[in-house]
């Protein structure tokens, strides 16, 4: 498929002085085998820098852009603030997290299977986790299933395939369908976001390790978080009453 005839992926980066590993970030977006991308760096008041990197890129390629925000804005508002930002000629959206980065043919991979069937709204693959492969599992003889198949995996066995933010692809009249895409009042808002779109459509998988997650400091602290008030077993709580109906039979919702 030409590139003109590519369907046009937004690639975002929401980042907040994530200048250490800014750059090999945007470039691994660089070296997409895809080429009809636009790429937006959303700054939240970064103090390292971070703009200062951004801004060079901005000048070097025009598919890149920047946005600097005016205020500082929390982890769940600056996502919601980036996916705002996306053309309105997008099909898909690509979020690629300032601390992680994704391999050459991520993008081509993943639009590859969504524009296999329609009713996909969200795309995953297996990714690296520092040194370890996860999102695994899945039947290898197939990269298209039912949405409730993998929400019943996740509520009944808190199998997750979606993986993180990285790791995944929307279709972007999704994003713009469920604004805000991100709950702030939910602990675990992305997996909460991949359950909306599930109980109501597909799910893409590429078996590849398609993206690299590095376990930053701030990742680390948040899980602390989680496990010191087990915030794992609120949300699933919370997703098993919320979506748990979509999901499972009437029996196994009571039981």
């Amino acid at each position: 498929m030409g590139e003109n005839n590519q369907p046009l992926v937004s690639v975002l980066t929401p980042v907040y002085n994530g200048g250490e590993y800014l750059v090999e970030c945007i470039e691994s977006v660089l070296k997409q085998s895809y080429g009809n991308w636009e790429y937006i760096i959303v700054n939240n008041c970064s103090t390292d820098n971070t703009l200062e990197i951004a801004r060079y890129y901005e000048t070097i390629d025009s598919r890149i852009r920047v946005v600097n925000n005016d205020v500082f804005l929390n982890q769940v508002q600056n996502l919601n603030n980036s996916l705002r930002q996306i053309s309105g000629d997008s099909s898909y959206v690509k979020m690629v997290m300032a601390d992680d980065w994704i391999f050459p043919d991520c993008i081509q991979k993943m639009v590859g299977v969504a524009e296999s069937d329609p009713e996909i709204g969200l795309v995953s693959s297996y990714r690296l986790v520092h040194n370890k492969v996860k999102s695994d599992g899945l039947p290898y003889s197939r990269n298209i299933y039912d949405g409730r198949e993998i929400g019943r995996l996740y509520i009944i066995n808190q199998r997750n395939h979606f993986g993180s933010e990285t790791s995944m692809l929307f279709r972007a009249d999704l994003i713009w369908k469920y604004d805000p895409f991100f709950k702030e009042d939910e602990y675990h808002t992305d997996t909460s976001a991949c359950l909306r779109i599930l109980t109501n459509g597909k799910f893409g998988f590429v078996h590849q390790v398609l993206s690299y997650t590095r376990r930053s400091n701030v990742e680390l602290s948040a899980t602390s978080f989680s496990l010191k008030y087990d915030t794992y077993s609120l949300s699933h709580l919370e997703f098993l009453i919320k979506y748990g109906r979509y999901f499972l039979t009437e029996k196994e919702y009571r039981a």
